[in-house]
């Protein structure tokens, strides 16, 4: 059985490029071991992301994001059971949350302002697909 978690997160501190890629590197990683898959996209205030897989270990690493000292107002935005993955071949894609996709924001977001905590599950996960097809990168890349 495969699942689909997507949360909201705003952060406590800042964090800069060399620190999502650290991030980035550190979650693909564990996220092989783990069978997972999914896509983070970050602006200087929040984290949107979405975890896909073995719901034991999805479970397991949203526990951790739960008590990471990096988020506050940690949202389960949606969770669910999945018959096939939306990013298959992604250990963890990555999109900036940059004014570039304000026009996939406006279709959620009130304004075209990126704030994930303003959304529902159907939409954050209607989101995500369309941040996936505007560019999403699973390399070492953090300026998309």
């Amino acid at each position: 059985m495969l699942a689909r978690l997507i949360y909201a997160s705003a952060i406590t501190t800042p964090i800069g490029p060399s620190d999502i890629t650290a991030l980035l590197r550190k979650a693909r990683l564990r996220n092989a071991v783990n069978g997972l898959s999914g896509l983070l996209t970050f602006d200087s205030r929040y984290f949107l992301q979405a975890i896909e897989g073995a719901p034991r270990a999805i479970n397991d690493l949203y526990a951790g994001i739960v008590n990471d000292s990096r988020h506050r107002q940690v949202t389960l935005l949606k969770y669910g059971r999945i018959e096939s993955r939306m990013f298959p071949d992604w250990q963890m894609g990555f999109l900036s949350a940059n004014a570039g996709h304000r026009a996939l924001y406006a279709k959620v977001m009130p304004g075209g302002v990126f704030d994930p905590l303003s959304i529902d599950g159907d939409q954050a996960e209607a989101l995500m697909a369309d941040l996936a097809a505007a560019g999403a990168r699973n390399d070492e890349s953090v300026s998309a």
